[in-house]
């Protein structure tokens, strides 16, 4: 049961390859609950916000160019019980290829606190390939965003 939820929660976080919101990167980014946590953790950079979550991409330089690993955080405006257990944020683990517009979920961790903190409530390996992200998608914002000219 833990397994089958979680992979439902997992298939609406960072729904790489789905189109099922036209993201769109944030500027500025406005003020949220979720926000002030957001400004205790320096590593992160807010590229989208929504009514239930908002999503980071680590602030890390990147390669503009070839193979590197990439985070992107997912924090919830609610809660999400997982195996009877709170969750408040999720990060994946990724890869992307600039030059070939490819990306690839390695696995996601799901925390008991926002931002990525507090006790780990599961590791999920991703079981995902190489593709490139449907266009419109989140996950076509994490690649653009990783792999933007800095």
């Amino acid at each position: 049961m833990i397994k089958a939820r979680a992979a439902v929660v997992l298939a609406c976080l960072l729904c790489v390859a789905a189109p099922a919101v036209r993201a769109q990167a944030i500027a500025s980014p406005p003020p949220s609950p979720g926000h002030a946590a957001a400004s205790q953790a320096p590593g992160w950079r807010q590229i989208y916000e929504d009514g239930q979550t908002i999503y980071y991409i680590s602030a890390a330089t990147a390669p503009t160019s070839g193979q590197f690993d990439v985070e992107a955080l997912l924090n919830f405006k609610v809660p999400q019980v997982i195996g009877g257990i709170q969750v408040w944020s999720v990060v994946s683990h990724m890869k992307s290829n600039c030059d070939q517009q490819r990306m690839m979920t390695i696995d996601n961790t799901y925390y008991a606190l926002r931002m990525g903190a507090g006790p780990v409530v599961q590791l999920q390996p991703a079981g995902d390939t190489w593709h490139q992200p449907e266009p419109g998608s989140l996950g076509e914002l994490v690649w653009s965003v990783a792999c933007a000219k800095r």
